[in-house]
């Protein structure tokens, strides 16, 4: 097989198309990254109203604090995973960055929400690798 700037040839000279496989991990990153921001958003909206909710205390600082947190990194999880699906070119980097971060912020805060903090940094793993391994320019995904 030899490789072409539009895709893979095969033996019989016909094209095959490997966007497809990016698309549909910007897709994943995109959505995904919009479903972790509006569960940050839930999540910083149950420390403030809720706190029997969570199990432990946080590592630093009052609960309140990571309820400002939490919610200040979903509203920036849903831009970046926006600005991924229109497209952008700096929403990827951008995404990178905050998906880091948040996952970083669920690893402080391991000690409140075990169990979810541990699905939520995988989740973020995932969403870093498609945006990472699988950007071929800025294709328009909405």
């Amino acid at each position: 097989m030899d490789r072409t700037a539009g895709g893979v040839q095969s033996g019989a000279g016909a094209t095959v198309d490997t966007q497809v496989t990016a698309d549909g991990w910007l897709l994943f990153a995109a959505l995904m990254i919009m479903f972790t921001g509006i569960w940050n958003i839930f999540e910083g909206i149950f420390a403030f109203f809720r706190s029997s909710w969570f199990i432990g205390s946080a590592v630093f600082g009052s609960l309140w604090i990571w309820a400002m947190l939490w919610t200040a990194f979903g509203v920036l999880l849903i831009a970046a995973g926006s600005a991924i699906m229109t497209g952008q070119r700096w929403g990827r980097w951008f995404g990178i960055v905050v998906v880091s971060m948040s996952a970083f912020i669920h690893l402080l805060a391991i000690g409140t929400y075990p169990w979810w903090s541990v699905i939520m940094i995988g989740i973020d793993v995932a969403i870093i690798y498609g945006l990472a391994a699988h950007w071929r320019g800025a294709p328009r995904l909405a």
